[in-house]
């Protein structure tokens, strides 16, 4: 269902009436920018500097499109059949009078975002005239402060989708995303600007407030481990080839599943359209159908997963219950007790003989750049004291070998930033969560391994994401 600002009421209406019974929504968005320029993601930047840099894209760009897909049980249809209602929603800030002491609401644009947007088919006339208007509660409460609100009955279309905001929150839903950025915009938007940037456990507990809990497809990528393309429809399609070839043995070793679109959403989403990625909508609805998918394969590493949002270029993910509950946000994907991570510096950008060499001694390996490889392998203390030395000896072309929280450190105290600490340990079995590019929903051309095999010990190449243009747009 397609919504904006002249068919909001009913779309508020449909979307409130299908919560009850829901039992999870998943969210996408299409944004006017997605990075810094000149702050690329690296693996020298912590996990509290990754959630700053997150809460600053999200304050710096907007919305453009919501996606939202509500799943639930299909009525008698019985296990594993599962309905799905689709919401794409033009979104435009509110621009008006009534927010007395805020500065006119205004973003930034990235040159390529809108012609990555345009060439998707965006109707970029539709979002600026008729695009759902929203504040944020903090904005709310200071427009109901003004002497003006009481006796305005414009009220409601004024906040706009901030009271689909409020119906989805109040349902205590699990939310479903593939990558953290849309749930950085969504609190941006909804909820309050500038972000607690620098308190991890206030940006968690005001997502606790929105969701009792997030799953992050991105970082169920590495926890599940048996999957090699990130992109979103690539990764969805590999998790239901994985699924259908598990469930052809008569179903035995996975639980049934079976979706049902549900009215507007069958009629504009019932066949797979290449026309139509990208459109948040039809992204939410792909990105429900791979969770459900993943959590039938495996549903205790998604369970173990809640709360952790992926990280590109990071050994870490962003853990939302351990800043809740210590203030800290960043979680080792490694079990360090159990394996150990050296950096190794090429003689020679992009030596692909060093990194097969590295592979060849059974060493899982991620290219950080084109100097550097990230090598993990499994031991620790004096063992893997001798096992680097026997690994420095079989491999040419590097330099040096150096533990990744000394590299770290290094490369921070020279850039001049200031040092995060060493990594959290996760004290349990982790999987290589960055074998593939940037989880943006590009499509990978690179074949995926089979269901039933082991995470392959090559990792793809990093792919920076392409610095981009930017244009200012007046409210």
């Amino acid at each position: 269902m397609e919504g904006r600002a002249s068919t909001f009421k009913k779309v508020l209406a449909d979307f409130e009436s299908r919560l009850h019974s829901a039992e999870f929504v998943a969210i996408d968005t299409e944004l006017t920018g997605v990075d810094l320029q000149g702050e690329p993601d690296t693996f020298e930047e912590s996990a509290q500097m990754r959630l700053e840099k997150n809460c600053r894209i999200a304050e710096r760009y907007t919305l453009i499109q919501l996606g939202l897909t509500i799943v639930g049980r299909a009525g008698e249809a019985g296990e594993g059949h599962l309905s799905c209602a689709s919401y794409n929603l033009f979104a435009f800030p509110y621009v008006g009078p009534e927010l007395l002491g805020r500065e006119p609401p205004g973003f930034f644009c990235q040159a390529s975002a809108l012609q990555f947007n345009a060439q998707h088919r965006v109707n970029f006339n539709t979002w600026i005239r008729d695009g759902i208007p929203y504040m944020s509660r903090e904005d709310e409460e200071l427009y109901l402060k003004s002497s003006s609100a009481t006796e305005d009955v414009n009220h409601d279309d004024k906040v706009g989708l901030l009271r689909l905001w409020k119906a989805l929150c109040a349902a205590r839903l699990p939310f479903v995303v593939h990558c953290p950025l849309d749930l950085f915009f969504l609190l941006a938007a909804f909820e309050k600007r500038p972000l607690p940037r620098n308190d991890p456990r206030a940006v968690a507990m005001m997502i606790r407030n929105c969701t009792p809990k997030v799953f992050d497809t991105a970082h169920l990528h590495g926890a599940l481990g048996r999957f090699k393309r990130l992109g979103l429809v690539k990764f969805f399609e590999d998790a239901k080839a994985c699924y259908d070839e598990l469930a052809g043995d008569g179903g035995k070793t996975v639980p049934p599943v079976e979706f049902r679109l549900e009215g507007e959403t069958a009629e504009r989403y019932s066949d797979t359209d290449d026309n139509l990625a990208h459109e948040a909508g039809f992204d939410s609805l792909i990105t429900a159908k791979l969770f459900a998918y993943l959590r039938a394969i495996s549903p205790a590493r998604v369970r173990e997963a809640a709360n952790r949002l992926f990280l590109y270029r990071s050994v870490e993910y962003l853990d939302l219950d351990l800043a809740a509950k210590e203030g800290k946000v960043g979680t080792c994907m490694f079990d360090t007790s159990r394996v150990t991570l050296l950096v190794a510096e090429l003689d020679t950008p992009d030596n692909s003989d060093a990194a097969r060499l590295i592979a060849s001694a059974g060493a899982v390996y991620k290219w950080m750049d084109s100097m550097h490889i990230l090598v993990v392998f499994r031991a620790s203390g004096g063992a893997a004291v001798r096992k680097a030395a026997d690994l420095a000896a079989k491999v040419h072309g590097v330099v040096s070998w150096m533990g990744f929280d000394e590299w770290r450190a290094a490369q921070v105290s020279g850039s001049g930033k200031e040092a995060g600490p060493a990594v959290k340990t996760a004290f349990t079995p982790a999987c290589w969560d960055q074998a593939a590019p940037s989880c943006n929903h590009a499509d990978e051309t690179e074949a995926s391994p089979s269901c039933s095999t082991e995470q392959e010990t090559e990792a793809a190449p990093s792919c920076d994401r392409e610095q981009e243009a930017e244009v200012t747009v007046a409210p």
